[in-house]
């Protein structure tokens, strides 16, 4: 619907053209490596603001190059973390936690990764 949308309304769709070409090669590959709505969605932000003439070539480049787009995604994810707050709170729950022991961070040498607790462990020493 989107990429409907877009080739209707916007002046003009290079990236998302480039992307359609990607996704004829990486479906002949195999059936999920799709262009997927998060995609899209980055994709034709950069069409808007590249092609929009709302901004100069320079400005959009620097939008796009300090991340302001990511917080379109970060704002969906916040959303969803807030009504998982909610939810639980309605449930009269706490917030969950997940096992400090069972969280692994990849760090240098340690490709297998250590948990919070041994690192938690190892900072105590320090």
């Amino acid at each position: 619907i989107i990429k409907e949308y877009a080739k209707k309304h916007f002046p003009s769709t290079p990236v998302l053209d480039y992307a359609l070409q990607v996704e004829n090669i990486t479906t002949s590959k195999k059936d999920n490596l799709i262009l997927n709505v998060d995609g899209a969605i980055g994709i034709l932000f950069v069409d808007l603001l590249r092609n929009s003439g709302a901004f100069t070539r320079e400005e959009s480049e620097e939008y796009i190059k300090i991340g302001t787009l990511n917080g379109l995604f970060v704002l969906g994810r916040s959303i969803g973390f807030i009504g998982h707050y909610l939810d639980q709170k309605r449930l009269k729950q706490g917030l969950y936690r997940h096992p400090w022991d069972d969280i692994s961070y990849l760090t240098p040498g340690n490709e297998l990764g250590r948990t919070v607790a041994s690192l938690d462990s190892i900072n105590k020493k320090a």
